[in-house]
């Protein structure tokens, strides 16, 4: 068992970040410690916005504890998700920096919740504080297709280019062993999750669904971050998570979001010994 620490979004009602995050991580075997940046009634898709990020003196007064309270040395992987403002980049990167002293063999995974579908939907000040201050601590990130551009500067529009992009990340960012792109799109109506890693490249095609459903993305960080606190290989944990998570999204075909609870016995254990994941899709 590993804390995992992560920072995102919690909802009162239905499954996006935090609330994903806790019963995901919990399941898994690892203990999930969670800092939410901001808490909604519920996500913006059931079409009442009730909530607020959480005040920064509130956020900040939570990360700074967790050193004073001896937490660091027990958290094995660190997740960041949905923030609430550009404020609260620098209390995130001094956390994770002084983590990373303590545990240099930790795993940070960003997931740079950005936009989607051409739209940005958080302050444009994140973009950049992100890109600047997060990306470069980072060990992993799990962008979409346009958080890819966003991140990297460049058009990203089929496999090539978003190959390209993360290529450009990871060179631009020697502390990044990895990038995960969800949802890139092809002419032939797939949708391909890829692993661009320093010495791994795996491509993971899946039927293009209608229309997306909130808090697919949050799901396959949390597991891959749980495998990798695990112990497992990049390419293990992200064919696991790429896998169980599109097969849970299959199985929340009306909702608007994810069906999680119901579906929590799909996720595959972590076992130290396995070696191999389910390899439906593999291009």
């Amino acid at each position: 068992m590993e804390q995992i620490l992560s920072i995102q979004s919690a909802v009162t009602l239905g499954f996006v970040g935090n609330s994903v995050a806790g019963p995901v991580i919990t399941h898994l075997g690892h203990h999930p410690l969670l800092v939410d940046s901001v808490t909604l009634a519920a996500h913006p898709g059931y079409g009442l916005v009730a909530g607020d990020k959480i005040p920064d003196d509130i956020f900040s007064s939570i990360l700074d504890a967790l050193p004073s309270l001896g937490a660091l040395p027990h958290i094995g992987a660190v997740i960041t998700g949905y923030l609430g403002a550009p404020s609260q980049i620098d209390p995130i990167t001094k956390l994770i920096t002084a983590w990373q002293a303590e545990r240099p063999k930790g795993h940070y995974v960003l997931d740079p919740v950005l936009g989607d579908n051409g739209r940005i939907y958080v302050d444009k000040g994140l973009v950049s504080a992100m890109r600047d201050q997060l990306l470069p601590l980072a060990s992993f990130v799990t962008p979409n297709q346009f958080e890819l551009q966003l991140l990297s500067g460049l058009d990203v529009h089929d496999i090539a280019s978003a190959d390209a992009a993360a290529l450009h990340l990871l060179d631009q960012n020697p502390h990044l062993n990895g990038v995960v792109a969800t949802g890139i799109s092809t002419p032939q109506g797939r949708v391909h999750d890829r692993l661009i890693g320093r010495y791994d490249l795996v491509d993971l095609a899946y039927a293009k669904r209608a229309a997306g459903i909130s808090g697919g993305g949050d799901l396959l960080t949390v597991i891959l971050t749980s495998w990798l606190a695990a112990g497992m290989s990049f390419k293990n944990s992200f064919i696991a998570a790429s896998g169980q998570a599109h097969d849970i999204i299959d199985q929340s075909t009306g909702h608007l979001e994810i069906a999680l609870l119901e579906n929590l016995h799909r996720l595959t254990p972590i076992t130290k010994t396995a070696s191999t994941v389910k390899l439906d899709g593999l291009a």
